[in-house]
């Protein structure tokens, strides 16, 4: 199926695709993610179980994306995040993702990450100690905080592991870590909606880590699901008065 401005008013019950801020497009047989330009207030797309294999450049069309609900499709390409600057919760489980897809995520900062159920990534035994060596902004990683304690400790590991007879390697070497000279610059052409500024507000780039960030992190984590419901809230209670 293909993604319609007809199919997307089915679906919210609004006649303006400018104010809807959550839309559940999950188990529709879709293929591509199109036709969402329209959609500049959206904040929570859920696309789960269909049949999408690569996030292209058409989400930077949604300014405002915040959670995105991915799983249960056959991504391999993750090319469409190169100018988004953070996200809050970005669900990847079960799809068919590499440890060199992981590279595109590199710069972003997500506060929960999903990626359990990606075999390639899962059957190495050291899957999560990779994760959060290749994601150095990631906060959650399939629903466990990743603390300043968990990154030493991740360090550490490769530290150990150089100097022993079976070195771990890590997944991503300099030389997989390329940035196109069109990303370079997310400062000035990164994409920042409302509720990235507000992130990056509350969390400057040169906050240090120790318990103290942990805590804070917590706290923000807490705040943004009760931000999440308003929005599913909302969106539920425009289409019960609208039947």
């Amino acid at each position: 199926m293909k993604i319609t401005n007809q199919l997307i008013r089915s679906k919210t019950r609004q006649s303006s695709l400018q104010s809807i801020k959550y839309l559940n497009l999950s188990n529709l047989e879709i293929c591509i993610l199109e036709k969402l330009g329209s959609c500049c207030k959206l904040q929570s797309l859920n696309v789960s179980h269909n049949l999408i294999e690569s996030i292209p450049t058409t989400i930077e069309q949604c300014p405002q994306l915040w959670s995105f609900n991915v799983s249960n499709n056959k991504v391999q390409s993750l090319d469409g995040f190169g100018r988004f600057v953070a996200i809050g919760t970005l669900d990847l489980s079960n799809n068919q993702l590499s440890w060199f897809e992981l590279s595109k995520l590199q710069h972003l900062h997500i506060l929960d990450l999903r990626l359990h159920g990606n075999s390639q990534l899962e059957k190495d035994p050291y899957y999560r100690i990779h994760v959060i060596d290749c994601l150095p902004n990631v906060w959650m990683v399939d629903g466990r905080l990743v603390t300043t304690a968990e990154r030493i400790q991740v360090k550490l590991f490769f530290d150990d592991s150089a100097v022993s007879e079976r070195p771990v390697r890590h997944k991503l070497s300099a030389s997989r870590s390329f940035v196109p000279s069109t990303q370079k610059n997310r400062e000035v052409n990164g994409i920042f909606g409302d509720r990235v500024i507000h992130l990056m507000q509350r969390f400057p780039r040169q906050d240090v880590f120790n318990i103290d960030l942990d805590v804070r992190r917590l706290q923000y984590l807490s705040e943004n699901m009760a931000q999440d419901i308003i929005v599913h809230s909302s969106n539920l209670s425009q289409r019960c008065v609208t039947n």
